[in-house]
C-alpha cells in the first residue's frame, strides 16, 4: 500500500502565505503541513518508501524540503484541473493499493491508523460534526456511501469526509477510466470526490468513522488558527505520553 499525499494545490484562500509556496508548505507551529503528516505516518511505522508526495504549484520548494525524506513526484496536469487530475496522476504512476491523503489535513495518529489494506474502497468520515454548507458531506444508503457533495442537506448527511480515502489496486483501471471520461467531457473543474461519486454507482464505498478523533482541514486563515490549537494539543499529548 502506498500512502499518497496530494500536495499540488495552490491554497489561494491562504494568501499571502501561499504566494511563494504550495499549501502543503504552510507552517503550523513552525512545521509545514506535509511534515505533520509525514511524522504521523512515521510514528505509525509506515516505511518511507511507501510514502509518495505529489506536487504541482510551487513544486521546487516542496521537492527541496522533501528530498532525502520521501519520494516526490511532479504532477504535470496540476494547473489544468482541480485535484481530480492529481489523483489521476497517482493512479497512472503507481500500480498499488493507494491511501489518499489531502495535504491540508492535520490529524492525530489514530486517524491515519484507520488506513488498512482492503479489497474494497473506503473513505474516512467524521460523524460527530455538524458539517457546514461548504464542507464535503457524505450520504449513505444501506451503510454504504452513495454521494460525496457539499450540497447534501445536513439532515441527510452522516458526517464530513475528512480528506483520507483508499482505493484498492483492483480498481485502479476503473478509476483511471472514470477520470479519463470526465476529462473527455471537459469536467476538469471537478474534484476527485466527483470521480468517487461515479465509482459509487457500481462499487460500494465504505465509510470508516473517525468520530471523536482530533483533526482539521486548512482552507482559510480561520482554519489555520484552529489547526494551531489542535497541533498544540497533539504536541502536549505526545509530551505527556512520553513521560
Amino acid at each position: 500500500m502506498k500512502f499518497v499525499i496530494l500536495a499540488a494545490g495552490e491554497g489561494k484562500r491562504l494568501k499571502p502565505l501561499t504566494s511563494d509556496r504550495p499549501k502543503a508548505m504552510v507552517e503550523v507551529l513552525g512545521k509545514p503541513l506535509v511534515q505533520w503528516q509525514l511524522e504521523a505516518l512515521s510514528n505509525l511505522g509506515v516505511p518511507r518508501d511507501e510514502v509518495v508526495v505529489i506536487g504541482g504549484f510551487g513544486y521546487d520548494k516542496l521537492k527541496e524540503f522533501l528530498t532525502g525524506k520521501v519520494q516526490v513526484l511532479y504532477n504535470p496536469y496540476w494547473s489544468a484541473a482541480n485535484n481530480v487530475l492529481t489523483v489521476y496522476y497517482a493512479l497512472e504512476q503507481l500500480n498499488d493499493d493507494i491511501a489518499i491523503i489531502n495535504s491540508d489535513v492535520i490529524a492525530e495518529e489514530a486517524v491515519y491508523a484507520l488506513f488498512h489494506p482492503d479489497n474494497e474502497p473506503y473513505a474516512v468520515v467524521d460523524g460527530g460534526v455538524d458539517a457546514a454548507e461548504e464542507e464535503m458531506k457524505v450520504k449513505l444508503e444501506n451503510g454504504k456511501i452513495v454521494l460525496f457533495s457539499k450540497r447534501i442537506d445536513p439532515s441527510e448527511s452522516v458526517g464530513e469526509y475528512i480528506g483520507l480515502s483508499y482505493i484498492p489496486r483492483r480498481l485502479r483501471g476503473k478509476m483511471l477510466s472514470i477520470i479519463e471520461g470526465m476529462w473527455n467531457r471537459g469536467e476538469l473543474d471537478r474534484w476527485y470526490e466527483d470521480a468517487f461519486n461515479i465509482l459509487c454507482e457500481t462499487v460500494p464505498m465504505t465509510p470508516v468513522f473517525c468520530t471523536g478523533m482530533l483533526w482539521t482541514e486548512i482552507d482559510t486563515h480561520e482554519d489555520l488558527e484552529r489547526a494551531k490549537q489542535i497541533a498544540a494539543q497533539l504536541q502536549k499529548e505526545k509530551v505527556e505520553g512520553d513521560v
